[in-house]
C-alpha cells in the first residue's frame, strides 16, 4: 500500500461505521502504526509493584522493539532499548529479574542500572560515554509505568494529575500482584480495544459482567430513575470517605484517556462471581463496598478497581493479526494468598470475562478476513466510545501513519 493510498483509504472512513477490512488486515498499516502510535505514545508498561527494588527490572516487546525497564539506585524508573551498543544483543533476556549490573550475555558489556556503560571499550578504539543504552521516556503514574518510544512524547500531564488523584486511595503502588495470564489473542488489537470500549455484547456473552455493573442498563428509561438514585446515593457515600465520585456515565476526560467511579448493581460490593468481598480492603479504602474505579487509556491499558482488589489489561501487538495481551490481578500489599484470599474466588470474574472476550475477538478477525465482510453502523449510544476510539485512531494514523 502507497502512502497515497493510504491516505485516500483513511479519508473514505465513514464517521460512525466500521473501519475498512484492510486496517485490521494489512501488514503495511501495522507497520504505520508502530510509527503512527506505538512509537510515539505513552504506553502502560509495567505495574510499579514489578520494579520494587533497585535493580529490579522488567523487559517487553512492544512490536519489533525490545524494551528493559529498571529501577535505579535512585529509585527512578528509566526504560532503554533492550540492545547492547556491541554487536546488537539483547542485554537483559530473562522476563524479570534483579541486578546489580545489566552485563550482556554475548560479549560480557556491562551497563550500571542508568543505562552507562562500564566496560572499557579503548580496544575498540571506542568511548564508553557515547556507549551507553539507548533511552526512552519513562513515568509512573499512581502505580503505573508508562514508556513512549518517541523522542518527543505527548503531554502526560493533565493525565499524570488525575490518574495521582484518583488512584491514590486504591494504593497501587503498595499493592501485591497476586496472579497474572498471558494470552495471545488471534485479533488485531484495534478488534480487542473496539470490544472493550462498549457493553453491547454483554448480554450475549457476559453472564458474570452484567450481574454486577450497570453498563447495558445505561440507556434504558425504565431504569433511567433507578441508576440516577443510586448513583447520587453513592456520591453522597464517597465524597464522604474523601473519594471522587463523578456522574455514571462520562464522556471521554481527554481523547485518550479516561477515569472515573461507578456503582455496582445493589447485593455487589465487589467484582466477584457473588459479590462478596474476596480480599481485605485496598490502599486507603475504609470498606469494600466503593463501587469500582475504572480507567482506559489509549492504544493499551484499561483497569478495574475494586474496594478488594484491581485488575488490569495490557494489550501489545503481534503483527496485523495478533495481540499479546497481560491481565493482572492486584491485591493489598499486606494480604497473603491462603489466609486472606483465594485464587480461586479472585479470579473468576475477570478471567472468564476477558477469556470470552478473548472468543469474540477471535471471531471477529476470521470475519474481517472475508471478502464478504463491508463496514457496519455503530449504534449510536451504546457503542459511541467504539465510534470515539476509532476517530481517534484515525486522527492518529492521518498525523503520522505514512506507510
Amino acid at each position: 500500500m502507497t502512502p497515497e493510498d493510504f491516505f485516500l483509504l483513511a479519508a473514505q472512513q465513514k464517521p460512525g461505521w466500521t473501519l475498512d477490512r484492510r486496517f485490521y488486515l494489512d501488514d503495511g498499516i501495522a507497520d504505520a502504526e508502530m510509527r503512527a502510535i506505538w512509537n510515539r505514545r505513552w504506553l502502560f508498561a509495567v505495574h510499579a509493584v514489578e520494579l520494587a527494588e533497585p535493580g529490579s527490572f522488567v523487559t517487553l516487546e512492544i512490536g519489533r522493539e525490545p524494551v528493559l525497564l529498571v529501577r535505579g539506585r535512585d529509585r527512578e524508573v528509566r526504560a532503554f532499548a533492550n540492545v547492547c551498543r556491541h554487536r546488537g544483543s539483547r542485554v537483559c533476556t530473562a522476563p524479570h529479574g534483579r541486578a546489580a549490573r545489566l552485563v550482556c550475555p554475548y560479549h560480557a558489556w556491562t551497563y550500571d542500572l542508568d543505562g552507562t556503560l562500564c566496560s572499557d571499550v579503548r580496544g575498540h578504539g571506542a568511548s564508553a560515554e557515547e556507549l551507553g543504552l539507548k533511552p526512552h521516556h519513562a513515568i509512573e503514574v499512581g502505580g503505573l509505568v508508562f514508556v513512549c518510544l518517541g523522542d518527543t512524547p505527548p503531554d502526560i500531564g493533565p493525565m499524570r494529575e488525575a490518574f495521582a488523584r484518583w488512584f491514590a486511595p486504591q494504593g497501587l503502588p503498595r499493592a501485591r500482584i497476586a496472579a497474572s495470564v498471558d494470552y495471545r489473542v488471534a485479533a488485531n488489537w484495534k478488534v480487542v480495544f473496539e470490544n472493550n470500549r462498549e457493553c453491547l455484547h454483554c448480554p450475549v456473552a457476559h453472564r458474570e459482567y452484567i450481574r454486577a455493573n450497570y453498563d447495558i442498563h445505561l440507556a434504558d428509561p425504565r431504569r433511567e430513575a433507578e441508576i440516577a438514585a443510586r448513583m447520587a446515593d453513592e456520591a453522597l457515600r464517597w465524597t464522604a470517605m474523601g473519594l471522587e465520585a463523578p456522574s455514571l456515565v462520562s464522556d471521554m476526560t481527554a481523547a485518550w484517556w479516561r477515569v472515573n467511579r461507578t456503582p455496582l448493581v445493589p447485593g455487589f460490593v465487589t467484582e466477584s462471581l457473588d459479590g462478596a468481598p474476596i480480599a481485605p480492603p485496598m490502599g486507603q479504602y475504609p470498606t469494600h463496598d466503593v463501587g469500582t474505579l475504572r480507567a482506559t487509556i489509549f492504544p493499551n491499558f484499561w483497569m478495574h478497581g475494586s474496594g478488594d482488589h484491581a485488575v488490569t489489561t495490557r494489550l501489545l501487538p503481534d503483527g496485523a493479526g495478533a495481540t499479546r495481551v497481560r491481565v493482572v490481578w492486584l491485591v493489598d500489599a499486606n494480604a497473603e494468598e491462603g489466609r486472606d484470599y483465594a485464587l480461586d474466588r479472585l479470579m473468576p470474574f475477570w478471567q472468564r470475562t476477558s477469556e470470552q472476550d478473548w472468543e469474540i475477538c477471535e471471531n471477529v478477525q476470521r470475519g474481517l478476513g472475508s471478502a464478504h465482510y463491508r463496514p457496519g453502523p455503530f449504534e449510536t449510544v451504546k457503542e459511541r466510545n467504539v465510534a470515539q476510539f476509532v476517530a481517534w485512531y484515525l486522527d492518529e494514523m492521518r498525523r503520522g501513519g505514512t506507510p
